[in-house]
Order: structure tokens, then C-alpha cells, then sequence
């Protein structure tokens, strides 16, 4: 049997972060090797690695045996690469068809050696690709008109048309449905007929008994282990991901004492993302929010704020039921959100420390409704910068120019100048370092002490366990658990994730490995 992949000893390292440490994996030809963690595990950087997005900084890889530096994403795609990101990488305003050529467009020369794309040739290709996967897409209708589902079937074909030996697949079937991961794994196991191999990464762990081969399994940027997927149970996957056994308990104390509801949120619905949720925040409550990545954390957050529309469901607050049509009506009514990613949706990058603290509450500033007090805003930020240790050169200092946990402190000026009464912190701890965090932490301590609310979104689950007084869980859309006290434990929330079960059960189906129904077991 040849081996496609052989990667040896990595290594990668980001300020502050050892993100994959001396990590050895293969893949053989005709195989399918699942890579499985928890968040945060190195799954990503490591075939990040292996596609030329990052460079190693330890290790040497070989492909069919020959050692190679992979330069780039283009340079893995000549040597046989071929990756489907979770995240998608398609044009919107191109075609369907123009998307899966892209890079590598058919052309035919004309005289004096010109040469023109092969329209005919390019719509030709992509149908015949679609139709393999056997997905009703128009090769001609632009990107921005397909749904979630219909775009990952785009970025799979993408894939496809490269005709790779080695294909590295993250979170493929997110976004599809059971007829959808379907075809896709009868796609995979077409390429397993062919001798190519598939590194299959997912939160599903009834697909990767279905659809792998063997599995490895990291944990805080190492592998754990490589096993047989049939000699691997649900039970022992999750333990090995989370370092101990699944059945142990820690007890935390949470003596506070929290004040009447602030924010309850009931039925609220938006189709295809989440459905008929339910929560309560109180006053003084650090509340969280737990599930994996496509579960609908952010985006029951996003709803709440007012940033995406729902479908149904009552918002009340402190006793009142509101309407929030838009996150500026959610500012009015003291919500305040700390967006995942803070330097796209939390910050205005080209302006200023002050610029940026004010922005959420400029209302309080302006004299008239058109002059700014800038006394008073120099006032209020200097303040908010001494309050929150936040380290810049000046006042006037670019965010773009900070580290990321000062960065991170900033957005968190900002809410506390607008006076929040509920704040929704979405991953505050990615991407900054330990010291950052610590910070941070006090900081949400601190607003709870203040009797505001707090629901808390981390994918880091330890997080979870030592700040909030309850959790809920929520997957694939829907709370299935609330936890409190000293139900709070790491192991349990994974589990419950993982299962969808309120008890937490880790039963192996008897019908794994032969038929799934989409929904799938996610870690």
C-alpha cells in the first residue's frame, strides 16, 4: 500500500502558542483518515500545514514518498492537493462554473497568440462535475444566489476539479443535509476506488465511524492516538479528546446569589440556523453557551443583538417584551455584543483608541446632537483605558497597531461606555494570550459583580466551567441541556454536545457505520 502523506514531527508556533507539537501523520492511498479534537486541538493548523496556508517551523513532510516544502496553496494543489475549508472560499459575484475553474479556466488560442476563455468548455466542465455529485445547481447562476448548503457542494466540486490524489476535507457536511452528506460520501468512497486518499476532519463522530478508516485524535496540539475506526467507541473518542475519563466529576462552588431576570428569551426561531430557543439571563449571572462549532451559538447571539432576523420568538427585557429590529435598537436597550471576530465586526480598525471607545455611545458626547465634546470623550477614555489596563502609546494610537488581547479590551470599553445591562461575550479569549485572559476574566467577574448579565459563548469549555453558574448547551441548532452547579463539569458538556443527550450517554448506535441521517454525533 503506498503511503500519499507522510508528515513527521511538526511543529507551529504563534506568538504566545504552541499550536502543534511534534505531530506525526500519514495517509494512505484508498483510505480515509479521520482527524478529530476538540476545538482548539491543532486539527486546523495541521493540515493548514499540509495545504501550504502556514509553514512549519519544525518536521519534515513527504508525498508518495519524495520530501517536499510546501510553499503555498497553489504549489499543494500542483503537488496533488486538493482542500475543502469549513470556511468558504468562493467569489460571490462569479459564476458557479467560474468558481470551480478558477485559477485553471479552459482557454482556446486564437491567431497571433492570443488566447480567450472556453465559456462553452467552463460551463461544460462544472455541469458534468455537479451532475456527479448529483446536485441541481445551475453552472451559470452566481454564487451569491445559492443557499449555505448549495455553496459547500460548490466548494466540493472546486475540489473535485483539480483531480487530486489527496484530498483534505474540514467540516464538509456543516452545512448539508442528509441527502446531501449522502452523495457526498458516495463521492469519497468513488475516490477511495480511484486510490486517492482523504483526511476527513468533523464533529461528527457517527461519520467518522460511517465513512473512516482510521482515526487520530489530538489534544492541545498533539496526537493522542491513531486507532482503528472499527475498534474505536464514541466513549473512548471523547476520553481520549478530553484526557480522562468521562465518567469523573468536578465540583465547583457558586455561592453567589443572582438578582431577578434581565434578559428571557423564548422561542426564539430562525429557520435553517436554530429553532425554539429558550434561556434566561439574571442580574449578577454569568451564563454560557456551549456547543461546537456550526452549532448556532454565534448566531442565536447575533439574533438577540438584532444583527440577523428571526423567524419567531419574544424577546423581554427587565419585564418588558421588545422588538430589536437592528443592533442600534439593542445598544438603546443595554445589549451590548462582543462579536467573535473583533477585528471585523468589533472594531474600526483605521481609527482611534478614542475613536473606537465612543463609538457604541457618541449620543453622550455630542452637544447639540452635532458637536462633539471631546473634552468629555478624552475623559471618558482615559478613564476606561486606566480601568481595563489597556496598554497603547497614546489616546490617538490605531487599534490595527494593538496586540490582540488590548484590542480585545477595547471592544470591551466600548460596551461599558454605552452602559450595558447585558452583555453577550462571543469567544472574548481567541487569540490573545494567557495574561490577556486572565484580564479578561476579571473583567466579566466584574460586570457580574456589577449585577449585569452576562451569557458567555467559548469553544474553550474550561472557560465555561470556571466562570459560569449555569450552562446551556445547544446542537445543531437546538438547546438539548441546561446544567447548573455542580453539574458543570468539562466532561459533561462535551458529552452532551457530542450525544445530544441530556444525561450525557455515550451509547454507540447500533446502526454506526451503516447509515446516518445528517444529523450526526459532534465533539
Amino acid at each position: 500500500m503506498t503511503t500519499l502523506v507522510r508528515m513527521k514531527d511538526i511543529v507551529k508556533r504563534f506568538p504566545g502558542v504552541l499550536a502543534v507539537d511534534h505531530v506525526d501523520f500519514d495517509l494512505n492511498e484508498g483510505e480515509v483518515h479521520c482527524l478529530i479534537g476538540a476545538n482548539g486541538a491543532g486539527k486546523s493548523t495541521l493540515i493548514k500545514i499540509l495545504a501550504g496556508v502556514y509553514s512549519k517551523d519544525e518536521g519534515t513532510i513527504e508525498i508518495e514518498g519524495k520530501p517536499v516544502e510546501i510553499r503555498s496553496p497553489k504549489h499543494a494543489q500542483e503537488l496533488g492537493i486538493a482542500t475543502i475549508y469549513q470556511e468558504y472560499n468562493l467569489v460571490p459575484y462569479l459564476s458557479v462554473a467560474e468558481n470551480i475553474s478558477l485559477g485553471h479556466l479552459p482557454s482556446r488560442f486564437l491567431p497571433f497568440g492570443l488566447r480567450l476563455v472556453d465559456w462553452k468548455a467552463t460551463i461544460k466542465f462544472a455541469s458534468e462535475l455537479l451532475q456527479e455529485l448529483q446536485v441541481d445547481i445551475s453552472p451559470v447562476a452566481p454564487v451569491w444566489s445559492l443557499g449555505v448548503g448549495q455553496q459547500q457542494m460548490v466548494e466540493i466540486a472546486k475540489a473535485l476539479a483539480l483531480k487530486a490524489r489527496i484530498y483534505i476535507m474540514d467540516e464538509p457536511t456543516a452545512a448539508l443535509s442528509s441527502g446531501e452528506i449522502e452523495k457526498l460520501f458516495q463521492v469519497i468512497r468513488y475516490l477511495k476506488e480511484r486510490g486517492c486518499g482523504v483526511i476527513y476532519i468533523s464533529h461528527r463522530l457517527e461519520e467518522v465511524g460511517i465513512i473512516g478508516d482510521r482515526v487520530t485524535v489530538m489534544r492541545d496540539g498533539r496526537k493522542v492516538a491513531t486507532l482503528s475506526v472499527s475498534e474505536a467507541s464514541h466513549e473512548q473518542l471523547v476520553e481520549l479528546m478530553v484526557g480522562r475519563s468521562v465518567s469523573r466529576q468536578e465540583r465547583y462552588t457558586r455561592a453567589k446569589k443572582v438578582g431577578k431576570p434581565l434578559l428571557q428569551v423564548y422561542g426564539l426561531t430562525r429557520k435553517g440556523v436554530f429553532s425554539d430557543v429558550n434561556l434566561e439571563i439574571r442580574a449578577g449571572e454569568i451564563v454560557g453557551l456551549a456547543g461546537v462549532v456550526g452549532s448556532g451559538r454565534t448566531e442565536v447571539a447575533r439574533a438577540i443583538f438584532g444583527a440577523d432576523p428571526v423567524d419567531a420568538g419574544r424577546i423581554i427585557l427587565e419585564g418588558k417584551v421588545i422588538s430589536i429590529r437592528s443592533p442600534c435598537e439593542a445598544v438603546k436597550c443595554g445589549i451590548c455584543y462582543l462579536p467573535e471576530d473583533r477585528r471585523q465586526d468589533g472594531l474600526v480598525l483605521c481609527c482611534t483608541v478614542a475613536d473606537n471607545v465612543v463609538l457604541a455611545s457618541l449620543s453622550k458626547f455630542s452637544r447639540l446632537r452635532v458637536f462633539l465634546d471631546r473634552a468629555r470623550v478624552k475623559k471618558e477614555v482615559m478613564s476606561r483605558v486606566q480601568e481595563l489596563n489597556i496598554k497603547t502609546p497614546s489616546l490617538s494610537q490605531c487599534v490595527e497597531y494593538l496586540s490582540g488581547g488590548n484590542q480585545q479590551k477595547v471592544v470591551v470599553a466600548k460596551w461599558l461606555s454605552a452602559n450595558g445591562k447585558v452583555f453577550l461575550f462571543d469567544e472574548p479569549t481567541r487569540g490573545i494570550d494567557v495574561g490577556a485572559k486572565v484580564e479578561i476574566f476579571n473583567i466579566i467577574r466584574r460586570l457580574a459583580d456589577q449585577e449585569a448579565g452576562i451569557l458567555l459563548i467559548s469553544s474553550e469549555i474550561d472557560e465555561l466551567v470556571a466562570l459560569c453558574d449555569r450552562v446551556y448547551v445547544l446542537r445543531e441548532g437546538r438547546l438539548v441541556a441546561e446544567l447548573v452547579g455542580e453539574e458543570i463539569t468539562k466532561e459533561r458538556i462535551l458529552a452532551i454536545a457530542v450525544t445530544g443527550k441530556k444525561d450525557g450517554s455515550l451509547e454507540r448506535s447500533a446502526s454506526a457505520g451503516k447509515q446516518t441521517n445528517g444529523g450526526g454525533v459532534r465533539v
